[in-house]
């Protein structure tokens, strides 16, 4: 009950569920093959909708927000408008108490972003990646599955990032990299008070010095 009155408080928002849920880890191959494909089927729909959200609270023309870096700006500042902060239950603050009391203060989240405001951040999660494959032709969505400790394994993610030696040019190694995971590092800077209007076109920025310049 009282995970559903916390939703009715929520922003209203018309949430992306995936069928097999967000429990990555335990996904055979042949789920984890299912999901990317829903996940795939999905971006064209979703966008449309997220778009027009965005554009609409914004009172702005929907042809800006055009997968450009520059649209980045506009796309975080609704984000930063809309979000919304929770006090994590108490129950919940209880177990981190109990777990990792002894590590000290800066290991019990007290506060958090809500259960939809998270869902939009995947969204975001999305359009950056699309923003990325609309800028680089190299760039596209795939999935790994090994190795299976990595935070990003078996997620939809963006290949086409690629890390070189600075001392052995001839040495390189593929960088997948996931927008959806960094989103919600960037997100919750807004509970420790910390986030920019830049934020996301900052992690565009950074990110695109792994994309391979053609000679």
């Amino acid at each position: 009950m009282d995970n559903l009155l916390r939703f009715k408080k929520d922003v209203q928002y018309d949430l992306l569920v995936p069928p097999l849920g967000f429990d990555f880890a335990s996904m055979t191959p042949k789920q984890t093959r299912e999901n990317f494909e829903w996940f795939i089927s999905k971006i064209p729909e979703r966008m449309d909708y997220f778009r027009n959200r965005c554009a609409s609270d914004l009172n702005i023309p929907m042809e800006i927000l055009d997968y450009s870096p520059d649209s980045l700006i506009p796309v975080w500042r609704w984000f930063l408008k809309i979000a919304r902060i929770e006090k994590t239950p108490k129950d919940e603050v209880a177990e981190m108490e109990r777990k990792v009391g002894h590590l000290g203060e800066h290991w019990i989240i007290r506060e958090r972003l809500t259960v939809v405001s998270q869902f939009i951040l995947r969204d975001i999660g999305m359009y950056l990646g699309e923003t990325f494959i609309k800028t680089y032709i190299s760039i596209h969505w795939d999935f790994f599955m090994k190795p299976k400790n990595e935070v990003s394994a078996k997620r939809p993610v963006l290949f086409g990032f690629v890390y070189v030696d600075p001392k052995d040019k001839s040495q390189s190694t593929s960088m997948p990299f996931d927008p959806i995971g960094i989103l919600d590092y960037e997100g919750h800077k807004i509970v420790s008070k910390t986030q920019k209007e830049t934020d996301l076109l900052d992690v565009f920025l950074e990110r695109t010095k792994f994309v391979p310049v053609k000679e």
